[in-house]
C-alpha cells in the first residue's frame, strides 16, 4: 500500500517532495525506490512525533505547505490528490476525513507547522477542535479514495471489490489465488 500511496503522490506536480518517515529502514528503500526521500526517526516514537519530526524537516527546507498522508489508502488515485489541493486552496488547514468520519486520511498544513499532528482514534474531530482553539479556518473535502483506509479486514474486502490495479490489487488476487478468502 505504501508503494501505491507514494506512486499517486508522485504523479501530482504540486508536489515538490515526498518524504517518509518510519522507524524502519526498510521502509527507507521503499521511499527511495519510489522517487521518495526518507525521514529516519531512529527509536520508535510514535506516529505523532514521527510527523512533529517531518514537519520541523519541512519547515527547515523552507516549505510553505506538508500534506501528510498515510501509507495504508490503497485506492487513491493522483487526481484525488490533484482536487483535493485545488479545493483546499486559501485554507491554512484542510482534511479528508476517513471512511467513518472519525480518522483524518489527509492533513494538508499551511504552514507545515500551524499546528501539531494529533493523530489516532478520533483524529478528525480532535484536528478540527484544535484548529478551532487556534482560530483557523478549515476546508473538509471528502475525496472517496483518500477515505478508504484499510484498519480492518472487511477493509480489505472493499478494496477487493474496487478491483484495482495496482501493488495492493495484485497482492489481494495472489492472495485469494492461495485460497485464502479476503
Amino acid at each position: 500500500m505504501l508503494l501505491d500511496v507514494l506512486r499517486a503522490i508522485k504523479s501530482v506536480r504540486r508536489v515538490h517532495r515526498i518524504t517518509v518517515v518510519s522507524a524502519d529502514r526498510s521502509v527507507g528503500r521503499i521511499a527511495r525506490a519510489a522517487g521518495g526521500h526518507f525521514l529516519w526517526e531512529g527509536k520508535r516514537r510514535g506516529l505523532n512525533k514521527g510527523l512533529r519530526l517531518a514537519l520541523r524537516d519541512a519547515a527547515a527546507r523552507r516549505a510553505t505547505a506538508a500534506l501528510i498522508l498515510p501509507s495504508d489508502l490503497p485506492v487513491i488515485r493522483p487526481h484525488e490528490i490533484r482536487a483535493f489541493l485545488k479545493r483546499s486552496a486559501g485554507y491554512p488547514m484542510a482534511m479528508n476525513p476517513s471512511k467513518d468520519g472519525a480518522g483524518t486520511n489527509a492533513l494538508l498544513l499551511r504552514p507545515p507547522e500551524i499546528i501539531g499532528p494529533s493523530f489516532g482514534r478520533n483524529s478528525f474531530p480532535r484536528h478540527l477542535a484544535i484548529a478551532r482553539r487556534k482560530g483557523l479556518s478549515v476546508k473538509v473535502v471528502r475525496m472517496p479514495g483518500i477515505s478508504l483506509d484499510v484498519d480492518e479486514t472487511r477493509d480489505l474486502a472493499r478494496v477487493k471489490r474496487r478491483s484495482i490495479r495496482n501493488e495492493t490489487g495484485r497482492l489481494l488476487k495472489a492472495i485469494e489465488a492461495e485460497g485464502t478468502k479476503v
